[in-house]
């Protein structure tokens, strides 16, 4: 997953350029928060102290089984749901495009110690938020952008669609833990928002992979000097940087909200199978189809 930034400028920008900036200024919270994907399920009880009930087992199962159908079956009810709902789902498989296109490109360069995919998309989300909108995201609180007023239907629409494709897990979680993650994920980036730096020099080690700060290094974060990395699951080789992957998904995304906004206008089983064609059934981690039951092993970490 880019991180919670990266997901807003990518949704923002597809917005833009099928000049539906209307989604934004009508429900761009919902959007925005709509974007996260199933991250909100990693946030769930995120302080220290709290007990950990391992929802963020369901995030996981989100990224990485029933991926197509889950996206497919949220499009289809998005035909009965008008602004907030419509604009939380398309942020949803948003989420899903850009993941799917860069997340090999994290994992490779990122690794699996401790927090450091975190620590690296937190970088990203820097870098790419200065270059693309000048902002500083150390200095703007993001939690803002994700302020929904639409919880409880977006949880409810969650907690559907969770039971059709995952039958009995929300057995195995607390009661409302779905809100829950929703609510623990806002307060999160309230938490770790820190243009003082005051948090991050007194608790560095529980907030420095989460918390935006300053990139002050001359680390070729986003490989556009072009060397050679690997795919972390086949060991394929490329040479291309987080800002082209960046733009095959944003190709994709714009085609795939093209159809889906002219199918829930006049909803069209042949203009479903477009939209299944282009989702299939991939995963949000190695971009490629589940059927092949690849998983991420390969790395060389710069952070």
């Amino acid at each position: 997953m880019p991180n919670i930034w990266t997901h807003i400028l990518f949704i923002d920008q597809l917005c833009n350029e099928l000049n539906r900036n209307d989604l934004i200024q009508t429900s761009g919270q919902s959007l925005h928060f709509g974007a996260q994907g199933p991250d909100p399920f990693f946030y769930h009880n995120f302080l220290p102290f709290s007990q950990d009930e391992h929802v963020d087992d369901v995030g996981m199962k989100l990224h990485t089984e029933q991926c197509g159908p889950l996206l497919i079956d949220m499009i289809e009810r998005g035909a009965f749901h008008k602004n907030h709902l419509q604009a939380f789902i398309l942020g949803f498989v948003s989420h899903h495009v850009l993941d799917r296109h860069t997340h090999p490109y994290i994992h490779y360069h990122a690794g699996y110690e401790s927090n450091k995919h975190q620590e690296l998309e937190t970088t990203i989300d820097t870098i790419m938020l200065e270059r693309f909108r000048s902002i500083k995201t150390w200095k703007n609180p993001v939690h803002k952008e994700i302020k929904s007023t639409s919880l409880p239907s977006i949880a409810q629409l969650m907690d559907l669609l969770l039971d059709t494709h995952f039958p009995g897990l929300s057995e195995d979680y607390p009661d409302n833990f779905i809100h829950q993650s929703y609510r623990h994920i806002q307060f999160a980036q309230r938490v770790l928002y820190d243009p003082w730096k005051w948090k991050n020099k007194y608790f560095g080690s529980l907030v420095s992979s989460f918390s935006h700060q300053p990139v002050n290094d001359d680390k070729d974060y986003l490989n556009e000097q072009k060397n050679r990395w690997y795919h972390p699951a086949t060991n394929e080789p490329h040479t291309s940087s987080f800002l082209e992957h960046y733009e095959e998904a944003l190709e994709e995304g714009k085609l795939l909200f093209q159809l889906i906004l002219s199918y829930w206008e006049a909803p069209d089983k042949s203009r479903l199978m477009e939209i299944k064609d282009i989702i299939g059934n991939r995963s949000y981690d190695t971009g490629a189809p589940l059927s092949e039951g690849l998983v991420n092993r390969f790395s060389n970490p710069i952070v």
